[in-house]
This record gives C-alpha cells, structure tokens and sequence, in this order.
C-alpha cells in the first residue's frame, strides 16, 4: 500500500506543471513512485486520479489561500486584501510550479475531457462563490458602497487573481504581482 496524500501532492504539481493532458499516466507513475497498478486500483483510471488531485488541491493550497475570506476578524476589505496578498504569494512561492492549478491545469483541457473542464469549473465557481458571499455580508454590515454590486465586484476580484495566475506563469515575481493587488484594491468601492 503507499501514501496516498503524499502520491496525490506529487501528482499535484505535476498537473499543476504540465496540465491534465500533457500528463500521462507514465509521468505520473514515475513522479509518484507508485506502480501503475497501483494508481489504477486506488483511482480508476487518470480521470479518476485529476478528480482526487482537485480535491486535494481544495483542501491544502486552496483553504489556505483563501483563509483570509474566512476570518471573521477581518473587516471585508482586510479580507480581499489577505486574499489577493495571499494569491501573489503563494502564485509566486518557490518550490511549486507558478500560478494557480485551478487555472494553469484548466488552460490545457481539449474537449474530450469536458469532464475533467467541469470539476475544475465547479470548482472555481465555488471558490468564487464563497468570495462573493463575503462581499455580500461587508455590504449588508455596511462596508462597501451603497451602490456596490458584490457580484460584479467578486467577479472583478476574481478575474484580478486569474490574472496573477498567468503573469505568474509568464515569471512575475512577489513584488509585481502585489503591485497589481495593490491596483486592485485602489478601485475598492468604500462606504462614504
């Protein structure tokens, strides 16, 4: 038997690096170190594995980059701040490819794994989701402008980190991509 939250943070980062088709089941046998028997007996099949990779991903870089979106000791700005703050770290972080699976694994997905598009998509949507249910609750507590729309503005957000996901892929570094953060949060719509 192997590890297999230690075989799924290594097929992680290779998704994460090569994308879900560029991925075989060869290249993750030899990353993982496990026989591809093995693989097949715990996952079913590649498509199988991806989807144990998504979650894992969800549940280890995923709570920890948007930890900030749920801290209720954060005001709602604090929050997006952290968030954004936190996605130009971790999107930079040595030791993990650039950027952000959720996007960098979606960019390569032919067609014929639309499957594999929807868990990604889901996903995100759900990511995007809970960022927008924030925003709703700063505007009900009255920390956003009266005319905000926090679905329009969680989208905005959401499309800021996206991308910083792909300036990091294209070598962005720490500093350049806090400036765009940075950016970001100078449109934040304030209560007056």
């Amino acid at each position: 038997m192997f590890d297999t939250n230690a075989a799924l943070d290594k097929a992680v980062r290779l998704f994460w690096q090569r994308g879900y088709e560029a991925t075989s089941m060869a290249d993750l046998v030899a990353e993982t170190g496990v026989a591809a028997a093995s693989l097949y007996a715990a996952f079913g099949n590649k498509a199988g594995l991806f989807a144990a990779v998504i979650e894992r991903y969800a549940a280890t870089f995923s709570v920890h980059l948007y930890a900030p979106i749920n801290d209720p000791a954060l005001s709602t700005f604090e929050a997006v701040k952290g968030l954004l703050e936190q996605a130009a770290s971790s999107f930079s972080e040595p030791g993990t490819p650039a950027g952000c699976f959720m996007y960098s694994a979606a960019a390569a997905v032919s067609p014929a794994s639309a499957a594999i598009e929807c868990l990604l998509r889901d996903k995100r949507i759900a990511a995007e989701a809970l960022l927008i249910e924030r925003l709703h609750r700063g505007a009900a507590q009255g920390e956003l402008a009266a005319d905000t729309d926090p679905a329009v503005l969680g989208k905005f957000i959401n499309t800021v980190m996206e991308g910083m996901s792909v300036q990091a892929r294209d070598g962005a570094t720490i500093n350049e991509l806090l400036s765009i953060a940075e950016m970001a949060l100078d449109r934040w719509p304030a209560a007056v």
